[in-house]
């Protein structure tokens, strides 16, 4: 989360690149997440939005899918 002083700094975009190349130099190939607000952000950096049917079974049994996000998340991914 980016607060709302700095956004449109480029900081929500460097901290998303960091964590894409995070991901990358451990092998992760696809990266999903859910929001209820920033979909247009991550949109614009080459996220799409998919279906909760389309998620792995890993990342449905998660806490964070399963019981804290709201059902109205919009779920998004990007292949790296």
């Amino acid at each position: 989360a980016v607060a709302p002083s700095e956004r449109a700094t480029g900081m929500g975009t460097s901290l998303l690149d960091y964590a894409e190349n995070y991901a990358r130099s451990r092998g992760v190939h696809r990266l999903f997440l859910l929001t209820t607000t920033a979909d247009r952000f991550f949109a614009r950096l080459g996220y799409i939005q998919i279906t909760r049917e389309e998620v792995p079974d890993a990342i449905r049994s998660t806490r964070e899918f399963a019981e804290i996000c709201p059902a109205s998340s919009i779920l998004m991914l990007k292949t790296l």
